[in-house]
């Protein structure tokens, strides 16, 4: 809280000087402000323009500047420009406004938010307050509860009243020229005309930088000026020569990398997050109940996890599992030390042969655009090489990760692209039963462990089989078809979990674990072999956005609420799904993915995943605690007789055995009274 003190007293003055004496010793320092050869003129002042038409589509220049501002702090997303129409006026509503989700609560978007913001309404070397912010064209800020007008700039930053609060974004709304792109930033010369109307959505062609690239001895570019900025010490001429390789050399010495003197993507991630500061001062232990956008990054960086920023049981399994992996004290703390080996090393089981060089896979996710993902979606095949990470290549490493039984997360991070790389696609493997005798079966029983590699598919090898499909969830028949083998050969064994099979009290057969995971309710047995799927299961495999049309677009809209039902994906199901993004911590990209179909279904359907779940008198547990909320009983995680008995009332009245224990027919029940 202290950070949102700090900026509203800044606010309050017209400049937005920021106390820097405020600031904590090693909170975080965002990159410099990008820049630019720019005209000594500056462009003309423009009056306030609002909104007075319908027609929410990104304008050339708001989606310019998104887009400079996400690529070059890695942070937000360039989504929330356009949103349907309302009675009030908004220049979302024709395309003209932009929000920037930086929180003020999280110290290093804070930071990033405190600089931007400075930057764009200081006043220039001639006095100009907002100087920059009028070479953008952007017409007004809000922010912290704080509104700055570059038609008033005199007023400074004034207090804004309006019903939201804007403590979690920025809002920059743009005039008409800024809009069309057709400012100094952009054109290199100063407007001097004012348009009075609102420009196409397409009207402008607009230079975006480039997506990170290797830079190296003899080239020039505006990439490299960036860089030349960020190394210090040197001219910003923007040619890589011998004194620029000299630099580069000298920061990856100090930073542990390579001494290669070429900039490659590692050397330029590690500059813009660290520059020239001490590990310590970079990388701030994270720990366990720490929430911050730094946690974010560490997830990503971890891969396998949901990237929520929340530091819970998950990342600390994770970072145990990565300190384990390269030698560190296994504290379950993110310390510097830790996260600066995970950013330079990341995950390096795989070492190119005969070379005993570690071999990195950065994660590529859904909207980058690399030589990197072009590489992916030629090994993963059946995809366009665009090098754009789209809608189809995310569909296809789910499908991948599907085939080699890792979690399906849609990002190809280290563990999927070694697999991919080392491995490929599942080979096709024969059936292999009871009573053969083949090669095929010897390497089978090598691969299960605990047998003799005999090469005879015998009682004991069936037996073997059996536990490894119990242990993965497929249906034991002990016959090692070619989906077994395939899971059996990317992925192997972990702790295994013997099961038995009991009956539970409404009739149904279920397989019953012996033990449940460190720190769950204590349950009655219960995994069970009835059906869990709800209406969303058959499309979660679908990736739908923007110009998406069917069946799947009908059972989101009926599930997001407050849109027509019309089987086609438009903007305002868009704006739908990026606010129910927004309401649960997913990225906000207004594109249904996998992780917004598990939350609609989490709200539809809460005790879905409880189906295969047995309770009964006695058991505890949050699942017991959740149980008692919907029926209104004292809440205490106790199955007791009172419990007991309100069960069986509402089973009585649903027409089900009122039995008094719960099991699937049960669990659905709860799933239609909590909604």
């Amino acid at each position: 809280m202290a950070l949102r003190h700090h900026l509203a007293l800044a606010f309050a003055a017209p400049a937005l000087v920021i106390p820097h004496a405020a600031v904590p010793a090693h909170a975080y320092t965002p990159p410099a402000p990008p820049t630019k050869t720019l005209p000594k003129a500056l462009d003309v002042y423009v009056p306030y323009q609002g909104q007075t038409v319908c027609d929410p589509v990104a304008r050339p220049g708001v989606l310019a500047f998104a887009k400079l501002m996400t690529s070059h702090y890695q942070l937000g997303s360039t989504s929330l420009i356009g949103r349907s129409c309302a009675g009030d006026v908004s220049e979302h509503y024709d395309g003209r406004a932009w929000d920037w989700m930086l929180d003020v609560d999280d110290p290093e978007e804070s930071a990033v938010a405190r600089s931007v913001l400075t930057w764009l309404t200081k006043a220039d070397a001639n006095g100009v307050p907002g100087a920059m912010a009028r070479r953008f064209g952007i017409m007004y800020i809000i922010y912290d509860r704080k509104m700055w007008r570059s038609y008033a700039p005199e007023r400074g930053w004034a207090p804004y009243d309006g019903s939201n609060p804007h403590t979690d974004h920025i809002h920059f709304s743009f005039n008409y020229n800024g809009a069309a792109a057709r400012t100094s930033w952009w054109t290199g010369a100063a407007a001097t005309t004012v348009l009075t109307s609102l420009p196409g959505a397409g009207t402008t062609t607009v230079t975006i930088p480039a997506p990170a690239a290797v830079l190296s001895f003899g080239m020039q570019s505006e990439a490299v000026r960036q860089l030349q900025v960020r190394l210090g010490n040197l001219p910003t001429t923007g040619y890589f020569g011998s004194m620029t390789r000299a630099r580069v050399t000298e920061y990856q010495q100090f930073a542990g990398l390579p001494q290669t003197g070429i900039a490659d993507l590692k050397t330029q991630e590690i500059l813009a997050r660290r520059g020239w500061r001490t590990v310590t001062a970079a990388f701030p232990t994270l720990s366990a109940g720490t929430t911050s956008s730094a946690v974010k990054t560490l997830q990503t960086k971890l891969g396998a996890l949901p990237t929520t920023g929340y530091y819970g049981s998950l990342t600390k399994a994770r970072v145990l599992e990565y300190q384990k992996f390269v030698g560190l004290p296994a504290t379950g703390t993110a310390d510097p030390v830790t996260q600066y080996r995970l950013w330079v090393r990341g995950w390096t089981a795989a070492t190119a042969e005969g070379s005993g060089t570690p071999t990195t896979y950065p994660t590529l996710s859904f909207g980058m655009t690399s030589t990197a993902v072009k590489k992916l979606q030629t090994e993963l095949g059946g995809l366009p090489t665009t090098g754009y990470f789209g809608p189809l290549t995310q569909a296809r490493v789910t499908d991948y990760q599907k085939a080699v039984g890792l979690r399906a997360t849609g990002v190809a991070d280290h563990a999927t692209q070694e697999l991919l790389y080392t491995k490929g696609w599942p080979r096709t493997y024969p059936t292999l039963s009871f009573g053969m005798t083949s090669t095929a079966v010897k390497n089978l029983q090598a691969k299960l462990g605990e047998l003799p590699t005999t090469g005879y598919f015998g009682p004991l090898t069936k037996a073997r089989v059996v536990e490894y499909q119990r242990f993965l969830g497929l249906s034991a028949t002990g016959v090692a078809d070619n989906r077994t083998q395939q899971l059996l050969y990317t992925r192997g064994w972990s702790t295994v979990v013997l099961a038995s099979t009991v009956t539970d009290q409404e009739g149904t057969v279920v397989t019953a674990f012996a033990t449940a995971p460190q720190g769950s309710a204590t349950l009655s047995p219960g995994i069970a072999t009835v059906s869990t799927t709800t209406t969303f299961t058959p499309f979660k495999d679908l990736v739908l956005g923007q110009g998406s049309r069917g069946a799947a677009v009908r059972t989101l809209q009926r599930a997001l609420g407050g849109v027509a039902v019309d089987g086609v994906f438009g903007a305002v199901t868009r704006d739908k799904v990026t606010a129910l993004q927004r309401s649960v911590g997913l990225a906000q990209t207004g594109v249904v993915t996998s992780d917004v179909w598990d939350a609609l279904e989490a709200k539809a359907f809460p005790f879905a995943a409880h189906r295969t779940t047995v309770l009964r008198l006695g058991d505890t547990g949050p699942e017991v605690s959740a149980i008692q909320r919907v029926l209104g009983v004292r809440v205490t995680g106790v199955f007791d007789e009172s419990t007991r008995v309100a069960i069986k009332e509402a089973q009585a009245k649903a027409g089900l055995a009122s039995t008094g224990v719960v099991a699937s027919r049960t669990w659905s029940l709860f799933d239609r009274l909590a909604v």
